[in-house]
C-alpha cells in the first residue's frame, strides 16, 4: 500500500472514531440547553444555531422568548420589568420539567440568565456568557454607563410611549422594541448556590485585539471569578454572522 495513501486513511479513521466518540457522549449524557437573547431580541434570532445544535445531538435545545420581545412582542407593556424576564426562563425550565440545564446567555441575557440561576440553581448545571451582561447584585444593564441610560432613556419618552426602546437601526433580522425597565431593574443575587454553578465567559472583538480596559470589563469580572473565559474576532451577534463557527465552538464547550 502507497504510504501516503495509509497515512491518509488512517487519519480519516481518526477523524471518524473522534467524531462518533463526541456524538456518543451527547447521546448519552444529554443536557437541555437554554438559550436566552439578548435585548431588542427573541427566540427566532437563534434558531438556525439550536437547529444546527440539534442536528449535532446535543440533546434538546429550548429557546425562550422573553416578555415582550420577538414573537411575544404582542405582551410588550408597563408591567414588563427584569423580575419578568426572569421568571420567563425559570418557568420555561419549572414547566418542561427540565434539570441539568446548560444556560446559554447572549448580551443582556446574562443578565436574565444569572437571575434565573439564582432562583433555581438546583436545576443549572453550566451557563455560557456570551459576550453578554456579567453583573453583581444590586447592579442593573446600565451600571457603569449613565451616558447610555440617558440616551436609551430618553429615546424610549420621545418614541416609545416611555416604556419602549425601540429599534432605530436598519432592522433585517426581526428586532423589536425592548421594555426600558428590564435594564433599569436592579438584579437580585441573593442565593450561594449560584456561585458554585460552573460557567464559562466568551468576549467578542470584532476583529480587534483583546484590551485589558472598561470595554471587557466583564471579561475581567469573569477571569476573577473563576470562569473559563475565551475570547473570539467575531462581531457581537454571531447567531447572525457566524451560526456554523459558533455552534462548532459550542459543541466543544458541551463536551467538556
Amino acid at each position: 500500500m502507497n504510504k501516503s495513501f495509509c497515512w491518509v486513511w488512517v487519519f480519516l479513521v481518526s477523524c471518524t472514531l473522534v467524531g462518533g466518540a463526541t456524538d456518543l457522549a451527547f447521546s448519552k449524557n444529554p443536557r437541555p440547553i437554554v438559550i436566552v437573547h439578548g435585548a431588542w431580541g427573541g427566540s427566532h434570532h437563534w434558531k438556525a444555531a439550536a437547529d444546527l445544535l440539534e442536528a449535532k445531538g446535543v440533546g434538546s435545545v429550548h429557546r425562550v422568548s422573553l416578555t415582550g420581545q420577538g414573537p411575544r412582542v404582542h405582551l410588550a407593556s408597563r408591567d414588563v420589568n427584569l423580575e419578568t424576564h426572569i421568571q420567563d426562563v425559570v418557568n420555561a425550565i419549572k414547566f418542561d420539567d427540565l434539570s441539568g440545564v446548560v444556560l446559554i446567555a447572549h448580551s443582556y441575557g446574562g443578565v436574565v440568565a444569572s437571575g434565573a440561576a439564582d432562583r433555581i440553581p438546583e436545576r443549572i448545571s453550566k451557563i455560557i456568557y456570551l459576550d453578554a451582561s456579567l453583573l453583581d447584585d444590586g447592579e442593573c444593564f446600565f451600571t457603569g454607563d449613565d451616558q447610555y441610560r440617558e440616551k436609551l432613556t430618553k429615546r424610549a419618552q420621545e418614541d416609545g410611549k416611555g416604556y419602549l426602546i425601540p429599534v432605530d437601526w436598519p432592522n433585517d433580522f426581526g428586532d423589536v422594541p425592548h421594555p426600558l425597565a428590564t435594564l433599569t431593574d436592579p438584579v437580585k443575587l441573593k442565593n450561594p448556590l449560584r456561585e458554585k454553578i460552573p460557567a464559562s465567559y466568551w468576549v467578542f472583538t470584532d476583529g480587534k485585539e483583546l484590551e485589558e480596559d472598561d470595554r471587557f470589563r466583564f471579561y475581567n469580572r469573569a477571569k476573577e471569578r473563576g470562569y473559563a473565559v475565551r475570547d473570539f474576532k467575531w462581531g457581537h451577534n454571531p447567531q447572525r454572522s457566524n451560526v456554523a463557527e459558533l455552534v462548532e465552538s459550542l459543541l466543544i464547550e458541551l463536551a467538556k
